[in-house]
């Protein structure tokens, strides 16, 4: 029997329907896959980050790079704070990232070789020749010659948080003020580290932690600040519940999203006496439009989508995570932090917050910089300045 062949031939509407077809399919796995970012990006942890470190907290200023912390091998090779390093490995005045570039290239037990000057610059100065040898481990506040505490509490849901305690230095006298970092959205604890040193040297205790779902916390999801402030909340009930800690001077810091929850929270917890506040956004809705757009992707089509979807996984309402409106709230004073290149959360959100806030709020634009680039040392000294004026010695307990 001769077989026969029937051409199939798509009509107008025929195609037109594969098209609308193909064009859902890849809506819902846009939606899917922004929906993951949103409530469960991928998660850091302090148990996963090993790299090369040799103990050194390093503070740069006008071309001098200079040591602010020398913590176990540099310790044990001579150097210590106050040090100028001259070079390393050969390279006459490196820069910090020059150093940074080097140690991350550096395998464990290697030796590198730092030149240092000591004493007052010119005739005064010692040279310095130390062989510091790298060893690989987790990341620690050791790292930065800090003391630490590994802690552990609960939230208000009953999943436990864990994170680092830093005690304020055993020279002050009476009860410390104390701080409450949150971290961004992608992150963890340690994206606070680098102001640490500078806020414990300012006699300050300190509670690095992993937010709800992120880190080594319980939980698998987030909330984008929502959920987040009542874990900061947890955290204030920790650092006040330590003897050696002023109930009366507590501050609350956040980046990104832990910037949000800190907002949130000082809207409504009286304890809270200042807020450093590092790149929040001013409406979640906003936001993810600008992340859509990013993407290319019509934000008017998917973005109700998107909610829906992150907020029945998340159990949350992600068009009621409104910074803005929580602001009008918060009374006691703010430092404001924005990159100028951010595109992501613009300046533009800044000023809205700033003009918002129902106390004074001192914002300061980081130039040339996002939500990403490291903060150099004014950074820390703004922080520092700001926290020691807003919570005096004199509001101590006795």
């Amino acid at each position: 029997m001769a077989r026969v062949y029937v051409p199939i031939a798509f009509t107008r509407i025929d195609r037109w329907l594969i098209g609308l077809l193909l064009t859902i399919f890849a809506a819902v796995a846009a939606v899917l896959w922004l929906s993951q970012a949103m409530v469960a990006p991928p998660r850091p942890r302090v148990s996963a980050s090993e790299r090369p470190t040799i103990g050194l907290a390093l503070r740069e200023d006008a071309g001098t790079l200079r040591v602010v912390r020398a913590a176990g091998p540099a310790r044990d090779a001579g150097l210590r704070a106050g040090d100028r390093i001259a070079g390393i490995d050969g390279k006459s005045k490196p820069t910090l990232a020059d150093v940074a570039d080097r140690v991350a290239v550096a395998t464990d037990e290697e030796s590198l070789d730092v030149e240092a000057r000591r004493g007052p610059a010119g005739s005064g100065e010692t040279g310095v020749l130390a062989e510091v040898k790298v060893v690989v481990r987790n990341v620690t506040p050791a790292d930065s010659g800090l003391p630490y505490e590994d802690v552990s509490f609960r939230n208000a849901d009953g999943l436990v948080l864990r994170g680092w305690y830093l005690p304020p230095p055993p020279e002050g006298s009476g009860r410390a003020p104390a701080i409450a970092y949150g971290h961004g959205h992608a992150s963890d604890r340690r994206q606070w580290l680098g102001s640490a040193v500078a806020v414990h040297d300012a006699g300050f205790a300190q509670l690095l932690f992993d937010f709800t779902g992120r880190g080594e916390s319980d939980g698998e999801v987030i909330t984008l600040g929502a959920h987040e402030a009542a874990d900061l909340r947890s955290a204030l009930d920790a650092l006040a519940a330590r003897p050696e800690v002023d109930p009366l001077r507590l501050a609350v810091g956040g980046t990104g999203m832990g910037a949000a929850a800190a907002i949130f929270l000082a809207a409504d917890d009286a304890r809270v006496k200042a807020l450093v506040l590092d790149s929040p956004f001013a409406e979640l809705t906003q936001l993810a439009n600008r992340a859509l757009a990013a993407h290319h992707l019509p934000a008017v089509l998917l973005r109700p989508v998107l909610f829906e979807v992150a907020g029945w996984r998340a159990h949350y309402a992600p068009a009621s995570v409104r910074p803005v409106d929580a602001i009008r709230k918060v009374k006691v004073p703010i430092l404001l932090f924005y990159g100028d290149k951010d595109r992501l959360i613009p300046i533009e959100d800044a000023k809205a917050l700033k003009a918002a806030a129902g106390g004074p709020c001192t914002l300061v634009p980081l130039a040339n910089a996002d939500l990403d680039t490291p903060r150099v040392g004014s950074y820390q000294d703004r922080i520092v300045s700001f926290l020691t004026q807003t919570l005096p010695a004199s509001w101590r307990t006795p």
